[in-house]
């Protein structure tokens, strides 16, 4: 299985300005996967959207600034409807805890 780590996650995202949309999606989705009780399926579909966030080759480069977050955060923002059913409100502390680490 692909080794993501929270290293490597918040990297990318710090090099993000003025991304909090997707800089708090992307945490959300790395908590839901660092909890045992989230089901295999939806952890393949997290997996999925972090990889593309993380890959510099994605449909439209990073370079591209704000047009080439879009891309990244239509895929965060689809994975998340997707898997909508479990998020839970201490996910969601979790994210915005780690974030104010940042």
């Amino acid at each position: 299985m692909f080794d993501l780590s929270i290293d490597e996650l918040l990297s990318k995202l710090k090099q993000i300005k003025g991304a909090k949309e997707l800089l708090y999606k992307a945490t959300l989705l790395y908590v839901l996967i660092t909890d045992a009780d989230v089901p295999a399926k939806t952890k393949a579909i997290i997996v999925a959207a972090l990889v593309y966030l993380v890959n510099p080759l994605d449909a439209v480069p990073d370079i591209a600034l704000v047009v080439g977050l879009l891309d990244d955060l239509a895929v965060i923002t689809a994975a998340l409807k997707a898997i909508s059913d479990q998020v839970q409100s201490h996910h969601e502390s979790q994210a915005n805890s780690l974030i104010n680490e940042i």
